[in-house]
């Protein structure tokens, strides 16, 4: 492997301890003179001061695509998922997989995802609004599920669908044969049901670039989101049934073009049709125009424009741009969509997706949970997902890293900001929601978006080691927050290699430094137990450049839990790029039986990746170490996640 054997025998020799989080604030630990641990970190477990349930659902991934056959996951050929796909995933310990996406699954139609292959329809992908294919439907999506011992969450889309599609499409997951929908699944070859019990209504809405149908109005999109509503759209591309690029709204020339407004439906008579910006005119029936004539047929319910022949109304030019001024709705909201969906299933979760990020913090100015309550809607949702990534454009206010070191500081800068916006979206959800009302988050890491950036002193940022001790240390937050679920990263890539994914791209599927600190730490998290109170002191400061987050961070971070069998696990992240830290562990009201379990995760710098030509740069290196008094030290390699479990006496 490529971890330090140095500092991972060091470690085990000085049979020092890590860091610890639970409960309340999670935190992270210093590093001290490795001659005199009294003067270093230290981590005070309270095994006595219970915390929530450890979550199997925290390292979750999020399926990013469902189209081109999941890129890879879904073998269209043999009709079942890649072997080696699931090979990996489960090796990796993931929990969850989120389906059919994000962004790209905004407009997604299910039930033209189901059935003979055949018989499909075409999609339209929710960010660029291009064509594509429905090959990886629900079936296929859950026969993956099976196959890698997952459990399924679902993003239901929100702009494009009504409460009674997407009711209908809980039944079809979850109801029994003897239904109109348990029937259809079960013709389509999966007479048991699905059990799907983790929905979430949208994905990132309260965004500017995805709201679609909605207003460009923060507080206005935020009401319609809750509660629907109607918006006029103003000179918007006429679309195609499955195309909503710019060139679906162009003029072939032909006779009987027929196009669509992009969101239906329309309100009757709001709807004015221009033809290079020219007006034309709605008539009832084409039959009776001339060719002269500058009209179209209009249906508000599916928004459908049809044109005449050259003989009964003109036909638009060749090359001629279509465009649609409307009143979009009235469209149903999250109040309605929930009602729909509870009533097909009453045992489902349904959250919400509207959490707004401004500058790396939670926007409660734009709180749903205050909406809801302020409306008498407080018990008509079971949470919000939020998407706490830090974006380094938006938070750091950075286009570039100026060196390879700036790009690893920089992760570890806005991680604590990640980490408030979720307990910052908790309190919010306690102080106005239903009691038993929780946060979960369904997308997360670190990355840039948008704009101009220049990532060329470190472009590997995102699936090196740095990532990995990122994504480890959102972790330890959000089980010290009681997060049940959470969905970090995408899953597999667009294109062959290594990429901001789990496992890279096909044909290769590279397992990166994150699928192996999952992998890690499977036992810690599918062990039951809860996670219990730990504090950390004087935990060493790294330096940094200046950003508008700050200049440091705490180098240590960690999360403690007592698994079923009464053992204590310890995680332990050492952010700090080339410094090993040694810290003192002080567990009160807990006996260990006199030895530890040890594995980290690691390679010889901060910036190591595996690829294809180096599969364990990065690897886990696992021993035992026998324990001489019931308090210890331990060393913790510079970059590395440890994982340490102490038995009970």
């Amino acid at each position: 492997m490529g971890i330090k054997r140095r500092g991972f025998l060091q470690g085990a020799a000085a049979l020092a301890v890590g860091t610890t989080v639970v409960g309340c604030d999670v935190d992270v630990i210093p590093g001290g003179d490795d001659e005199t641990p009294s003067s270093g970190p230290v981590i005070a477990i309270d095994v006595g001061a219970g915390g929530p349930k450890v979550s199997p659902l925290m390292t979750g991934v999020n399926g990013a695509k469902w189209y081109d056959d999941g890129f890879g996951m879904w073998d269209a050929k043999e009709n079942a998922p890649d072997p080696d796909v699931v090979k990996k995933v489960k090796q990796s310990g993931v929990g969850l997989v989120r389906y059919p996406g994000g962004t790209s699954s905004n407009l997604f139609n299910w039930q033209g995802a189901i059935g003979p292959q055949a018989d499909r329809t075409g999609q339209i992908e929710g960010k660029q609004g291009a064509p594509v294919d429905s090959g990886y439907g629900p079936d296929e999506y859950m026969a993956f599920v099976k196959a890698a011992d997952l459990t399924p969450q679902i993003m239901a889309p929100f702009v494009g669908s009504t409460p009674d599609e997407i009711a209908d499409w809980v039944a079809y997951m979850n109801a029994p044969e003897g239904t109109k929908w348990g029937d259809l699944r079960a013709e389509n070859g999966h007479p048991e049901p699905y059990r799907v019990r983790h929905w979430e209504i949208g994905n990132e809405l309260f965004g500017k670039h995805q709201r679609y149908w909605m207003s460009a109005d923060d507080k206005t999109a935020l009401r319609q989101y809750a509660f629907g509503g109607t918006q006029r759209q103003r000179r918007q591309p006429a679309a195609k049934p499955a195309d909503h690029r710019p060139e679906a709204g162009v003029s072939d020339g032909e006779p009987d073009q027929t196009f669509t407004v992009r969101y239906p439906p329309v309100v009757p008579e709001s709807q004015a049709v221009h033809v290079n910006r020219v007006s034309w005119h709605q008539v009832d029936d084409l039959s009776s125009a001339n060719v002269r004539d500058r009209v179209y047929t209009f249906e508000p319910g599916s928004g459908t424009i049809c044109f005449g022949d050259g003989r009964h109304g003109r036909i638009p030019p060749e090359g001629a741009k279509i465009t649609v001024d409307y009143d979009s709705g009235p469209h149903a909201g999250f109040v309605d969509f929930y009602k729909a969906m509870k009533a097909a299933d009453a045992t489902i979760d349904v959250l919400a997706c509207w959490a707004s990020i401004d500058s790396g913090e939670y926007t409660t100015a734009l709180s749903f949970p205050r909406l809801m309550a302020k409306h008498g809607h407080a018990d008509e949702y079971d949470g919000v997902s939020i998407h706490p990534y830090t974006d380094f454009s938006r938070d750091l206010k950075i286009s570039s890293f100026p060196d390879k070191r700036a790009g690893h500081d920089f992760q570890m800068i806005g991680e604590l900001a990640a980490g408030k916006m979720v307990t910052d979206l908790q309190a919010d959800v306690r102080k106005y929601g239903k009691d038993d009302a929780y946060v979960a988050v369904s997308e997360c890491g670190a990355l840039f978006f948008g704009g101009k950036r220049n990532m060329k002193a470190y472009p590997e940022y995102a699936y090196a080691m740095s990532h990995a001790l990122y994504m480890a240390s959102q972790w330890a937050r959000f089980t010290a927050a009681g997060i049940p679920w959470t969905a970090g990263n995408d899953l597999i890539g667009e294109r062959p290699g290594v990429s901001r994914t789990l496992l890279g791209g096909a044909p290769g599927f590279i397992r990166t430094p994150d699928a192996l600190v999952r992998e890690q730490l499977r036992g810690f998290f599918h062990g039951g137990g809860h996670a219990v109170e730990t504090g950390v002191r004087d935990n060493v400061k790294v330096s940094a450049r200046e950003t508008v987050l700050g200049s440091s961070y705490s180098a240590l971070m960690a999360t403690a839990a007592i698994d079923d069998d009464g053992a204590l696990g310890i995680v332990v992240v050492n952010r700090s790029p080339d410094k090993d830290i040694k810290a003192r562990i002080q567990p009160e009201q807990f006996r260990h039986a006199g030895s530890v379990e040890v594995s980290v995760v690691s390679g010889d710098s901060y910036d190591d990746f595996n690829d294809a030509r180096h599969p364990h740069a990065v690897g886990i290196e696992k021993t035992k170490a026998v324990l001489r008094s019931q308090e210890f030290s331990w060393t913790f390699t510079a970059h590395s996640v440890t994982l340490l479990r102490c038995a009970a006496r």
